[in-house]
């Protein structure tokens, strides 16, 4: 899931005092990230789980990884 917009976006997050631009690529990898990480701990269900970590080592090879592994941390 990701904005389709060639515009940077601005994310903020206040609970790891997290705040860059990013591409919306990188913004939508940030956003699926948070939600599958929700999912998997409220349901502890090893497909969401699985699901997570398949997206967090594709973002990892992401060319602003570094942004995005900040974002979630």
């Amino acid at each position: 899931m990701a904005p389709c917009d060639e515009k940077r976006f601005i994310i903020d997050v206040s609970g790891n005092y997290f705040s860059g631009e990013m591409s919306a690529d990188a913004a939508g990898i940030v956003a699926s990230l948070f939600a599958q990480c929700d999912l998997a701990n409220r349901y502890g269900n090893d497909k969401l789980i699985n699901q997570y970590h398949w997206l967090r080592d594709f973002a990892i090879q992401h060319a602003e990884s570094n942004l995005i592994m900040r974002a979630i941390d």
